[in-house]
């Protein structure tokens, strides 16, 4: 008994690792150059965030993603604060390089922030860097180099847009204990970070499409400015997620 028992460890192991291999095959991985353009992700998400953008990471050798969790709060403007220490002044960890179009994305939930007055005044600080540094800059292409991707309510329903084209129903969304969890079950054993980012494309176009904002311009429910970052995430690494994506169901 304990032999048999033994075996079918054995054999579940293999089987494991057999599937752990052969899903590396299908990622060739590519160091970026570098010259290559870097996407900075400045998340108030531990988990789900850092996971998604990871799947993009050696994808390309011209696209480097960068994820920067959050260290002391995750409200917009704790996160500005974190990002204001990481690129601004001499003390910086990184340094943007206007001349290859680097980027930095505050990725963001809408959660009480909104009625709060914290997203705004992030939204401002991102206009403000952008005119600075190109009024300092003026040879360089105007671009906007510091953004805001917002999701109402939360990070995971653009995870949702990667399976399906219309809104989540609201008597739907009720029956769970909360909107991640709503999200959880809506995926057959739940979003897989290893394979259903490949689906980027398929977000990008149901984001678009129930894509809307409220007479004062705040995002409606189950709306999200992901598809925004997605877009520029997907110009450098379409062949290889297109490639992933077809042998996707």
């Amino acid at each position: 008994m304990v032999d048999m028992e033994v075996s079918h460890s054995c054999l579940t192991l293999k089987i494991f690792i057999g599937s752990m291999i052969e899903r590396r095959r299908d990622y060739e991985k590519k160091e970026p150059s570098k010259d290559a353009h870097k996407i900075y992700i400045v998340c108030e998400g531990a988990l789900s965030e850092p996971k998604y953008f990871n799947f993009f990471k050696d994808l390309s050798s011209n696209l480097e993603v960068i994820v920067i969790p959050p260290i002391k709060g995750t409200d917009p403007l704790k996160l500005k604060e974190h990002a204001q220490s990481a690129f601004i002044g001499d003390d910086r960890k990184y340094t943007l390089d206007y001349c290859q179009g680097d980027t930095v994305w505050f990725v963001i939930d809408t959660d009480s922030w909104e009625d709060e007055n914290k997203i705004q005044p992030l939204r401002d600080f991102c206009a403000q860097q952008n005119d600075i540094i190109h009024r300092e800059y003026g040879e360089i292409r105007r671009y906007s180099i510091w953004n805001v991707a917002q999701s109402n309510p939360c990070f995971e329903i653009w995870l949702y847009y990667h399976l399906y084209e219309q809104k989540p129903l609201d008597v739907d969304v009720c029956k769970c204990d909360s909107f991640k969890d709503f999200v959880g079950q809506s995926y057959s054993g739940g979003f897989d970070f290893e394979k259903d980012p490949a689906r980027i494309c398929d977000a990008i176009a149901n984001s678009k499409a129930n894509y809307s904002v409220d007479d004062n311009g705040r995002l409606t429910n189950y709306c999200t400015e992901m598809h925004i970052l997605g877009v520029e995430i997907h110009k450098f690494v379409q062949r290889d997620v297109k490639r992933l994506r077809d042998r996707l169901a």
